[in-house]
């Protein structure tokens, strides 16, 4: 039954990723999405999205925090998100 419990948690982590990365792309395109390694013991799913300047981060920040709640409602993950701009020798990544 554990077993059964941790496999499901565990598609419904993957499922919450894809989804986040698709609506992240279909929104910002040119979006890194990385993995975050922090040790935060009440979320699910940690990541940090990494734009290129022009962006208002404050203003992609709001966007993927009401994606993140829609994603939680839908599959009872949770999930912290921070968003950045490339560092200057990044701008480059395609």
């Amino acid at each position: 039954m554990a077993q059964r419990i941790k496999n499901a948690k565990g598609r419904s982590l993957a499922e919450a990723a894809l989804r986040l990365s698709q609506r992240v792309h279909e929104r910002h395109p040119r979006a890194v999405i990385t993995a975050l390694d922090v040790p935060y013991t009440d979320e699910d799913l940690t990541i940090e999205v990494s734009l290129p300047g022009g962006y208002v981060l404050r203003e992609v920040s709001d966007d993927l925090i009401r994606i993140c709640l829609e994603i939680e409602d839908e599959l009872g993950v949770s999930i912290l998100a921070q968003v950045s701009q490339f560092a200057p020798k990044e701008e480059g990544i395609a």
